[in-house]
Parts: C-alpha cells; structure tokens; sequence
C-alpha cells in the first residue's frame, strides 16, 4: 500500500505492545454499573447549551419530543404522544404525554417546560447546530399543560427532526430553572429520562443511575458511567482489562480488540461522512472576501483535486474499508433530493486519474512555472481520530500531481471561526460531519447567510429559499436534487465516505444493543442495552 500514515503506525504499535500483557477480563459477576470509556466531549457542564457533538452527556437523562425508531429512522412518540402540522407547515402541534415526572421531584412534564426549553435556545450562549432553526419560530403557545403549538415564520418541513432525539431539542425543567437557576440546574440537573444524573467529575467522567419507577423503561443496568479517556490505547486497555464495557476505539484498533474477544456494535444508520471543504469559495458577485487568486474558484482545479484522491486506498488504509461512498457531500441514498444517476457518473468525473488531474491544473494556468501551494488543516475532535491521517494523505496525492503542500493541525475552533469570518482562505480541511435533513445540510453548509458556510453560490441560494416555502414532497424532492445536481457538477468540495457509528464492546457484559446513530452520529439508546451471558 502506498499510503503510509504516521499517526496510524505509531498507535498500532503502542497498542500492540498494550495487548500483550493484557489479558481479556475473566468472567464476571452481573454487571450493575456499565462504564463506558469515552473519547470524551467538550469539558463544560452546561447541559442545556446543546452542541451536538456533545450529546453523549445529556442523552441518558434529557428526554426529547419525538424519538427515532432504530430500524426504520421514522419519528414515533416520546414525551409527545402525538402531533399534527397544518396544511402550511407554518403550524406544528404536539399532544404532550401525562404522567411523567422530572427526576429529584421537580414535578410533572407539562406544555410549560417546551416552551421553557425553547427559551434557552434563544439565548446568546447557546451553541445549537439547529439554533438558526429556532430562530424561525415566531411564538411558542401553551394551549394547556398537555398541548403546546409551534408557531413557525416560514414553511417548517423538518420540525418533526429538529424536536426528536436526532436534533436534540432536550427538555429541561421550568420548575429547577425557576427555583435554582443556571448554578443549581448545571450541579443537579433534572430531566425525564431513564437514567438520572448523579454526579460528574469536569474532565474525568460523569454518573447516572436508573430510574426504576420510569414511564416507560427499565434499563438493564442500575448505574452508568461515561469516563473520559483522551489516549486510544488506553481506551483499549480498559476494555481488555474490564475497567470498562463499552469503548470508542478507532478503526486500526478495532482489529486488536476483536482478536481479544470482544464485538463491535454498529448503528443502523450510515450517520457520519467525511468530506473535504475548499476553503475561501466565496462566489457571490461583490463579496470583498472573494480573491481570485484562491486556485479552488476555478472549477477545473476543483476536478483536479478530487480525481487526484485514490478514495478506494485511503477508504482501507484509513477507515478497514467501512467507507461507503458519498457522491455529493451530505446527501445519502434516503436524502430528500439524491440523485441515483450521481453514483454512474462519479467515476468519471471524480475517480481517481492523476495524469487527468494534471492535465487539469495545466489547463488551469497551473504548472512548473506557477506552482500551486496551499495548507492541508487537520483538527481533531473526540473520537474522530482520522483527521490528521487524512490530511496527510492528502498531501501525499497532491505532491504526485505537483501541488505544494503544508499540513498543519488546528484545534477545530480555530477553523471554524476561521470560516465563520471569511478568513481561511487558500486551505482545504477533511471534516466528519453528522446526519441531518437535505434541507439542514444546505442550510448549515451551503447558504450564503449561515454563520457555518464556507460556501456561497447565488444558485444554491435562490432554490434553497425556494426549498424552504415548498411543502408538497414531491416539489420538495425536486428542488433538493436540483441542488445536489448543481453541487455535483459544480465540484464544490471533495466528498469521500459514508460510515456508521461503531463502539467495541464486551460481549460477557453487552449482549444485544441496536440504536440509529442519529444523534450526531454517536452512540444513543443506552437504555435499550440487554446485558451479555
């Protein structure tokens, strides 16, 4: 293989020196607290400012609206019994469930806490990916304490995702906020789930423990942990050693756990892909951020970058070949709007062919007499290990076609702001990004207004405002292909893989465990988790 990935070599190395002098765990008595080794998340205990790669702290406890059935991804009831959208979109009801209580005796779950939780989205430190979403209701009326309407200003086609366990919108209790405040709902906080908070350790692990009287489940186990553990390997040797159960290991690392008995549980769903963004791709006439001298505003330089990409070698030296191919960047084969047609042109257009790429370049104005050179920008984010390698592996496919490159690693807050103020400029970073609706794609990655863009095209702006006034499907599903189409042709960034959420389990203590994956394309459902024999 020709790839040969530094970051890959060393952990592999160190692990297997790990696996030798461990020894998988004995078999053991009925586990009553199951410990997860996490790859961790953002150190703050502001479980209301929901941040979807944050998820993994408040899903045990912090019930939403709707849930997502893991085998069919369709939205079925949660607190809420049941709902209704007008003919326009503009108006979503929800009957509320009776009954449920919010833990440490904060009362019942009424209409009052939806609205309550819909006012924390509206604060200034709320870091919702959603939050633009939020921002379209126009009023949030409490009919009574089970019936609450979402009044909405435009056409609001995907509330029912934004309110289930895939988007995140968790809710809290009015009566702890009203009584407590933010110091005493960030110490305690209450929710409705099948497992309570009890207590966390900023930066080390948090603990919950059944609810054994809940409305609607019982889990398995009487307590869980999340400990949150930076170093892969020793994620691996906790598992091995039966310090923990469940496990984030990268794929390279997968390998050696299997060997030691131990078993992957995967999502239902493909819920991450990876793709590359282009950096400083500002098109929309008189924008002072636009620079013609960034190489990417000429769509043959885009085709050149993309065919440079051996995707089938990086897919198994990178990712064990669990990658399933993305043909336009966040559209999958259940996406509003995907193009099957995508998948028998991309080879042709996209496939891996250097000598094309170079005659590309050439055509471009690109050659020994004026080299192109740019930054290749790594970050790395908890439990998505694989940045930096593919960012290296870009730099190897861009040296064969004679293209400069220089790898640096950045903490993945200083590129997104970089992006949010126009200033990443002449750089490409390899992201792995999160499920959601054709039309939240578009909206977070593609729309000249959005603070998250790196991308602005007056097409794509024109048919997604056209998107979002659509209700009838099969309108819908026009306008979105219309776009996936116009981003295809257009190149408009480097899209790879499609992959399913994957832990490393043991078997002795895990025995069955099917969630969707949904959830920011992390490990949901935990209440579902049947214990091992």
């Amino acid at each position: 293989m020709r790839l040969r990935l530094t970051v890959v070599t060393i952990a592999v190395a160190l692990v297997l020196g790990l696996v030798a002098m461990t020894t998988p765990a004995a078999a053991q008595a009925k586990v009553d607290k199951l410990v997860f080794a996490s790859a961790g998340f953002e150190d703050t205990n502001r479980f209301w400012v929901v941040a979807r790669p944050d998820h993994l702290q408040f899903d045990p406890f912090l019930e939403t609206l709707l849930e997502v059935d893991p085998k069919t991804g369709a939205y079925t009831p949660r607190l809420a019994e049941k709902w209704q959208a007008s003919p326009d979109f503009r108006e979503w009801t929800f009957w509320l469930r009776k009954g449920v209580q919010f833990h440490y005796g904060y009362g019942p779950f009424t209409a009052k806490d939806v609205a309550h939780t819909f006012s924390l989205t509206q604060r200034q430190e709320a870091k919702m990916t959603l939050g633009p979403f939020w921002k379209g209701v126009e009023e949030v009326k409490v009919v009574n304490d089970h019936q609450v309407v979402f009044r909405m200003k435009k056409p609001a086609t995907t509330m029912d995702y934004a309110v289930s366990r895939a988007g995140d919108f968790r809710i809290v209790s009015k009566a702890q906020w009203d009584k407590e405040g933010l110091e005493g709902f960030d110490k305690r906080p209450a929710g409705t789930g099948s497992y309570r908070f009890v207590a966390r350790q900023q930066g080390i692990s948090i603990t919950f423990e059944r609810v054994d009287n809940h409305w609607h489940d019982k889990p398995a186990f009487k307590q869980l942990e999340f400990r949150i553990v930076r170093e892969e390997p020793t994620r691996l040797a906790m598992l091995l050693s039966g310090e923990a159960h469940i496990a984030d290991l990268p794929r390279e690392l997968q390998k050696d756990a299997l060997k030691k008995g131990m078993k992957i549980y995967t999502s239902t769903f493909p819920v991450d892909w990876m793709t590359v963004y282009l950096g400083g791709q500002y098109y929309l006439p008189n924008d002072p951020a636009f620079k013609a001298d960034v190489p990417w505003t000429n769509k043959k330089v885009r085709q050149a970058l993309n065919m440079a990409v051996n995707r089938k070698e990086l897919n198994a030296s990178v990712f064990a070949g669990k990658g399933t191919p993305t043909y336009v960047t966040g559209w999958s084969d259940k996406s509003e709007g995907f193009n099957p047609e995508w998948a028998s042109r991309f080879d042709k257009m996209y496939g891996f062919n250097p000598a094309r790429a170079k005659e590309l370049l050439k055509e471009a104005g690109y050659g020994s007499g004026k080299p192109m050179k740019f930054k290749v920008v790594a970050f790395t984010e908890p439990g998505e290990s694989e940045g930096p390698q593919v960012a290296e592996a870009l730099g190897i496919y861009y040296r064969d076609i004679g293209i400069e490159t220089e790898i640096e690693v950045l903490d993945w807050a200083k590129v997104r702001e970089m992006f949010r103020k126009k200033a990443i400029g002449c750089c490409i970073w390899p992201n792995i990004i999160s499920w959601r609706p054709s039309e939240e794609w578009i909206r977070t990655s593609y729309w000249s207004k959005s603070p998250n863009h790196h991308y602005e095209n007056e097409f794509v702006d024109k048919h997604y405002e056209m998107l979002t006034s659509a209700v009838n499907p099969k309108e819908r599903e026009k306008i979105a292909r219309t776009i996936g189409d116009h981003l295809f042709d257009e190149f408009a960034d480097i899209p790879l893989f499609w992959f399913a959420n994957e832990v490393v389990a043991n078997p002795k203590a895990v025995g069955e465990w099917v969630y969707p994956g949904l959830a920011a394309g992390r490990s949901t459902h935990f209440e579902r988790i049947k214990p091992g024999k």
